[in-house]
């Protein structure tokens, strides 16, 4: 119950920062120096600008290689070797990475975006709601989390609350590679 309460108000202040959208101002990124911010502005701004796919998907590694870089070394081993043990379909494995990379560097936000991605390749959503929650506290730009926790609404059956974290994450990346999903629901595997 009190999952759903908070769930219900995340939801909305989502819903209104989506009303927000068209302002110039980023919500600030936990942790980051003003150089880290000024480099993230400039991130998004790029992205927002993009002509094409192909510039944007350039860009959009940049934005990945920004939210990485904010990882110390210990995170970085523990990230790397969670991806080896993903990539060997371990998740139990990948999981024992990922919890340690998050108690280690709590305010590494990609680190509870990729804890909540070996979640749910695991198939645990409440777990992996959890994680993105997290991640979106620390970086409410995080459209990659913000789609995650709306293909997890639409797992659930939750066709209209699904929109909000959905549209959100198109409105921060407008050539978000799940944007024909998002618009058309029924596509969705």
């Amino acid at each position: 119950m009190a999952m759903r309460v908070l769930a219900a108000a995340l939801l909305l202040a989502l819903a209104g920062f989506c009303a927000r959208a068209g302002e110039s101002a980023l919500p600030p990124m936990a942790g980051i120096s003003a150089a880290q911010t000024a480099e993230r502005a400039a991130l998004f701004a790029e992205l927002k600008a993009a002509r094409t796919e192909p510039d944007a998907r350039v860009i959009e590694d940049k934005i990945w290689a920004f939210w990485r870089g904010l990882a110390d070394a210990e995170s970085r081993e523990l990230l790397e070797q969670s991806r080896a043990a993903q990539l060997r379909f371990d998740y139990d494995e990948a999981l024992i990475y990922m919890k340690a990379a998050v108690a280690h560097q709590p305010q590494f936000a990609e680190g509870w975006n990729q804890l909540g991605y070996v979640y749910f390749l695991g198939g645990r959503y409440d777990e992996s709601l959890d994680a993105i929650k997290h991640t979106i506290a620390l970086e409410p730009m995080h459209y990659a989390a913000l789609a995650g926790w709306g293909i997890i609404l639409w797992l659930r059956g939750n066709e209209t609350e699904m929109q909000v974290p959905l549209e959100r994450a198109l409105a921060i990346n407008p050539w978000l590679k799940e944007r024909n999903l998002i618009k058309d629901p029924t596509l969705l595997p």
